[in-house]
C-alpha cells in the first residue's frame, strides 16, 4: 500500500497513518459508513477469532515465517462497538508492528497502545466525515449528548468513542470535557438505554461481521465437537426450560445415550426431570445424524419431537401433532388452531426448501436470519402438546449444522434478552432483536468449541 507505506517511513501520527490507510483501502474512491474493520482484516488475510478473555481488548499473533500467517483474537466478551474499535486496533499493530505479538490489555497506558486506539479511532471517525455529521446537528458549534447517541450510530461506534474525539478532535461539545468529567457526564446520560429507546439497533454490525468472517465460522461437526455441543446444550436448554440440573450430570446422560440409545438407564428414571434430559440428548444425537442427510424437511421436526419424548413413559406420544387448541401463556401471540397446522407447516416447508436450494447463493448473514424466521414461525404454529420451543429450536439447529454454520443454544443469564426478542417479533414482526440474540449465540459457541486456554 503506498500510502501506508509513506506513512510509515516518516514515522507517521496516528491520524495520517489511518487516513493513507482508508486513501489505499478505497482507491481514493468515498468511504462508505460504518466502515466494516473485520472486512478490512479479512482483506488484508488477516483471520480473526473470538475468545472470552478476562483482561485483554485483543490479541496480534505476527506470522512466524513467510509461510505462515498472522491472527487476531479479539474480546467475545464485548459490545459489538467495542470488537469492532479492537479489530480496528489490532489492523494498526498488523501495519506498524508485524514483527512482534502484541497482547492488548484493557485501559492500556503503553504508548504502543494509545498509537493503535488513536488509530482505530481516526480509522471509524474519519475527522473529514466526523465534521460533516457534527455539522448536521450543532447549533452554535456544540452537538447534544443526543446528537452524539446518532453520530455514534452512524460510526458504528460507542458513544464514549465518538463523544470523547467529538470533544478532543472538534471541540464540540459544550460544558465541562475533562477525561474525568466527561466519563461521569457519559455515564450519568446511560447512553446504551438511550440507544435501546430510539430503537437504534446494532444488527447490521452484526451482519457485516459475519459477511467479513463467514470462512471464519465453518464449523465441520467432528464426534467431539458434537459431543461437547451435545452436553452444552442440553444442559443450557435444559436450564431454560427450568429443569435444574448439573453439568456433570448432563454430559453422563448424553454419554449413555449415546452408547445404549433407548436401552440408557435414564431411559427408565422415575424422575420427569430426567427423563426429560434423556430425551433432549437422543434428539441432539438424531440432529447430528440426520445433518449429514441430502433431503430436509419441515415435517424432520416430528422426528426430533417423537426423540424428545423418546425416553417418556408414553413415548408414543411424541412427534404427534395437538389435536385440540392452546394457549401459551405469556405469549403475545395466538397458535394456530390445531386444524390448521399442517397446511401452515407446508407453507414453511417452502422456506426450508428455499433456503436448503440457495444455500450456495444467499450469504451467511442472510441464511441465519432465514433460518431464525422458520424458529420463530414454528413457535408460532405451536404444532405439538409440548416441546415446541425445545424442537423448534433444535430445527434451527439442525439448519445451521447442515450448512457448517456453528448450531447455537441460550445460555440462562441470556434467558431474558431471548424471550424479550421473541415477543417484539410476536408482536411487532421486527426480527432484529432475535437475529442479534443469535448472531451473539453463534459466536458464543463458536467460541466454547475451539477455545484455547484462556487470557
Amino acid at each position: 500500500m503506498t500510502n501506508v507505506n509513506k506513512a510509515l517511513e516518516m514515522g507517521s501520527d496516528p491520524e495520517k497513518l489511518a487516513q493513507a490507510f482508508l486513501r489505499d483501502y478505497f482507491d481514493g474512491k468515498q468511504a462508505t459508513y460504518p466502515i466494516n474493520p473485520f472486512q478490512m482484516l479479512t482483506d488484508m488475510g488477516v483471520p480473526f477469532v473470538f475468545r472470552p478473555f478476562k483482561n485483554y481488548e485483543g490479541v496480534y499473533i505476527p506470522p512466524e515465517n513467510g509461510d505462515d500467517i498472522p491472527v487476531v483474537a479479539i474480546n467475545l466478551k464485548r459490545p459489538i462497538t467495542r470488537q469492532r474499535f479492537t479489530a480496528a486496533h489490532e489492523l494498526c499493530h498488523h501495519l506498524k508492528d508485524r514483527t512482534a505479538g502484541m497482547i492488548c490489555q484493557i485501559r492500556s497506558n503503553a504508548e504502543i497502545e494509545k498509537y493503535a486506539e488513536k488509530f482505530a479511532a481516526a480509522l471509524l471517525m474519519p475527522t473529514g466525515a466526523l465534521t460533516e455529521q457534527v455539522n448536521k446537528y450543532a447549533i452554535n458549534g456544540y452537538v447534544s449528548f443526543d446528537d452524539i447517541l446518532r453520530i455514534a450510530h452512524f460510526f458504528g461506534v460507542s458513544f464514549q468513542s465518538c463523544a470523547f474525539r467529538i470533544a478532543y478532535k472538534l471541540n464540540a461539545i459544550d460544558g465541562e470535557t475533562s477525561p474525568k468529567s466527561l466519563t461521569k457526564r457519559i455515564n450519568k446520560y446511560a447512553p446504551e438505554k438511550k440507544r435501546i429507546l430510539e430503537n437504534l439497533q446494532n444488527l447490521g454490525l452484526y451482519e457485516d461481521l459475519f459477511l467479513a468472517a463467514a470462512n471464519n465460522f465453518i464449523l465441520a461437526p467432528s464426534p467431539n465437537i458434537s459431543y461437547k455441543f451435545q452436553n452444552e446444550y442440553v444442559y443450557n436448554d435444559s436450564r431454560l426450560e427450568g429443569i435444574e440440573i448439573e453439568l456433570e450430570q448432563v454430559a453422563e446422560i448424553v454419554t449413555d445415550i449415546r452408547l445404549k440409545k433407548q436401552d440408557s438407564e435414564f431411559c427408565v428414571s422415575e424422575y420427569k426431570n430426567i427423563l426429560e434430559v434423556a430425551g433432549h440428548a437422543a434428539m441432539y444425537q438424531t440432529i447430528f445424524e440426520m445433518a449429514g442427510q441430502d433431503k430436509i424437511s419441515i415435517f424432520d421436526s416430528l422426528i426430533l419431537n417423537k426423540q424428545l419424548y423418546s425416553c417418556a413413559p408414553f413415548p408414543e406420544e411424541g412427534g404427534k401433532t395437538r389435536d385440540v387448541d392452546t394457549l401459551v401463556l405469556g405469549a403475545k401471540f395466538e397458535t394456530i388452531g390445531h386444524q390448521d397446522i399442517y397446511s401452515e407447516l407446508l407453507k414453511l416447508e417452502e422456506q426450508v426448501r428455499y433456503i436448503k436450494d440457495h444455500a450456495d447463493k444467499i450469504n451467511i448473514a442472510e441464511y441465519i436470519e432465514r433460518a431464525i424466521q422458520i424458529h420463530h414461525r414454528m413457535t408460532v404454529i405451536h404444532p405439538f402438546s409440548d416441546g415446541n420451543g425445545r424442537t423448534s429450536r433444535a430445527f434451527l439447529n439442525l439448519l445451521l449444522i447442515r450448512n457448517k454454520i456453528p448450531p447455537v443454544y441460550v445460555k440462562i443469564e441470556n434467558r431474558k434478552e431471548y424471550l424479550s426478542a421473541l415477543s417484539v417479533a410476536d408482536r411487532t414482526g421486527d426480527f432484529a432483536p432475535l437475529y442479534e440474540v443469535f448472531f451473539k449465540g453463534i459466536m458464543q459457541v463458536h467460541s466454547d468449541l475451539t477455545s484455547f486456554p484462556e487470557l
